[in-house]
């Protein structure tokens, strides 16, 4: 007979990460998870380069109703279908009242991870036990490669929301068809609408390829639901597709959007090496437990679904990725979501030793992590000690910076609950996991705190915006563009309400990008009026120029 859960002592007691609810435990993964969600979403401008193209399309919609087609800047963006731009939309509008636009469309993000991680740790309770939810939840925010993306706007984000739902799908196909089905439709469609086709059928390859090692081809109700799942997947690719033709779109353009492969001869030649080489850092700790349990396991992958599914899974995404899908960490954070429950099954049966190195290791590495952050912020306050000082002033240039007693005050409390955690945890295999976890999200939650408007002042086009417009004569509204991305042109329609139109060439204004040392090829015969960057960015340079005609082309103004 089972022995019932241990029963913690209140907060004065050791923590015991046995994977037993207790009100303690719950609290701190709920703090946690929190913690790592909502720090990034608000409190800054939108940064290049995914998070300010994501929300040209947001701002197209919200300023201009292009609800079915993506725009940016008026120009039809040809990259992802519109679902996410949606979402952020939505929760823009909705936030709108208290919060600037952008930060309200950056909160549709932290709908997609909080739902993520919710599927996720259904697909690991279902397919190990109750307590490898919650591990696999830490093991995935815990992964090095989510931290960025996991924070920015961007349609990948809620792919990635689609595949976790499809995945939970296929933990119900062989008792629950029709409902597993369904589950799996439905994050088919999500991903359809978000990122593409391809990526919508890669769960159901995962089916397929499941059903291979379990040599069990003759399951009918699987079958039917895998059917069910690809009729719903391609209702969303359908549902573009009709949004298209509606608006007249010419479909050439748009295949790689419909599709999720970016249409461009010739492109295939070397992801199988991006994505293996991007693994080893981008999926710590995920990847070493969870290889480490398909060799202990090998025995068992053709009899067993939880160590089946897992399996197929990150190699059907692999295949997928490497194939067919863009080079790029953003796509890559599917692979994750497999890894994360493959190594959930891990911790309670790692070698001690290993589990007391990854212990060690995080203690250490994200320690000294969190006593360099504070005290570069007390450096970057006080100007002691004076080299800190100096060293910060290097990367915030021009920035004066103030203490903001709110955020001081959760990033002190946040740094206590991660220190009693921490001399709290009874010391056992799953302590390492808790431990790693944290400690990285404290070590994202502090400069989000502390530093986020410093950071925000040398990322932000904000000022360069405003700085190009005082120098575009009012009433100009045709500026062609010399290379500039499509991260720019967002940024300055969001700011200034200049659209940059890189196939414009006739315009009397051409804005162009390049760097300090090599400007991008000017108009002939025009005048530089005015050239500028973000404060502390050595590389790129936006210059404007006058052809002859206009009189804007006798002065030069140089933001700097």
């Amino acid at each position: 007979m089972a022995s019932p859960p241990k029963s913690n002592p209140p907060l004065t007691g050791p923590i015991v990460f046995d994977g037993h609810a207790t009100p303690v435990k719950s609290a701190l993964f709920f703090i946690i998870c929190t913690a790592w969600i909502l720090p990034g979403l608000i409190g800054h401008d939108p940064w290049k380069s995914d998070d300010a193209v994501t929300f040209g399309t947001v701002l197209e919609i919200l300023r201009h109703g292009h609800w079915a087609v993506p725009h940016i800047a008026g120009v039809p963006h040809h990259e992802y279908p519109p679902l996410y731009a949606w979402l952020a939309a939505l929760t823009a509008m909705l936030f709108s009242p208290i919060l600037p636009l952008h930060d309200g469309a950056r909160l549709a993000t932290g709908i997609c991870m909080a739902l993520t991680f919710l599927y996720v740790k259904k697909t690991a309770a279902r397919l190990h036990d109750e307590r490898a939810g919650r591990i696999a939840v830490l093991l995935l925010l815990g992964c090095l490669g989510l931290l960025l993306r996991g924070h920015e706007m961007n349609p990948e984000v809620l792919g990635l929301t689609g595949f976790a739902v499809s995945l939970y799908g296929l933990t119900r196909l062989g008792s629950e068809a029709a409902k597993g089905g369904l589950t799996l439709g439905a994050g088919g469609a999500i991903t359809a609408l978000s990122i593409g086709l391809l990526p919508a059928l890669l769960p159901l390859a995962t089916g397929v390829a499941t059903m291979a090692l379990l040599r069990d081809f003759g399951n009918r109700a699987t079958w039917r639901g895998l059917a069910i799942g690809l009729a719903l997947a391609c209702a969303g690719t359908l549902l573009f597709l009709v949004l298209l033709v509606n608006a007249g779109q010419a479909l050439d353009r748009w295949w790689g959007a419909l599709l999720g492969v970016p249409w461009e001869a010739g492109r295939r030649a070397a992801d199988w090496s991006y994505f293996v080489t991007l693994l080893p850092w981008y999926a710590l700790p995920a990847l070493p437990f969870a290889i480490w349990v398909w060799v202990k396991d090998r025995r068992r992958l053709r009899e067993r679904l939880d160590s089946a599914l897992p399996l197929a899974a990150f190699v059907v995404v692999l295949v997928g990725l490497s194939l067919a899908r863009k080079a790029s960490d953003a796509a890559a954070m599917t692979l994750l979501i497999p890894l994360a429950v493959a190594a959930s099954a891990a911790p309670d049966r790692l070698p001690r030793g290993v589990a007391r190195f990854v212990d060690w290791f995080g203690l250490v590495f994200f320690g000294l992590g969190v006593i360099a952050l504070w005290l570069y912020w007390t450096a970057a306050i006080s100007g002691t000690p004076a080299g800190a000082a100096r060293a910060v002033a290097r990367q915030v240039p021009g920035f004066n910076f103030e203490v903001a007693v709110v955020p001081l005050l959760v990033a002190m409390a946040l740094t206590g609950i991660w220190l009693y955690a921490v001399v709290r945890a009874h010391r056992n295999n799953r302590r390492a996991i808790v431990n790693w976890s944290a400690g990285l999200t404290i070590l994202w939650v502090l400069p989000n705190l502390l530093a986020l408007p410093a950071i925000d002042h040398v990322r932000s086009y904000r000022f360069v915006a405003q700085s190009l417009a005082r120098n575009v004569p009012q009433g100009s509204t045709c500026v062609g563009g010399v290379g500039v991305g499509d991260a720019q042109r967002a940024l300055l329609d969001y700011w200034a309400s200049i659209r940059v139109r890189n196939d414009a060439p006739e315009c009397p204004l051409v804005l162009t990008q390049g760097t300090r040392e090599r400007p991008a090829t000017a108009p002939a015969g025009a005048a530089l009026t005015w050239e500028g960057a973000r404060p502390g960015d050595n590389l790129e340079r936006l210059r404007l120029y006058a052809r002859p005609a206009d009189p804007a082309g006798k002065t030069v103004n140089n933001s700097d």
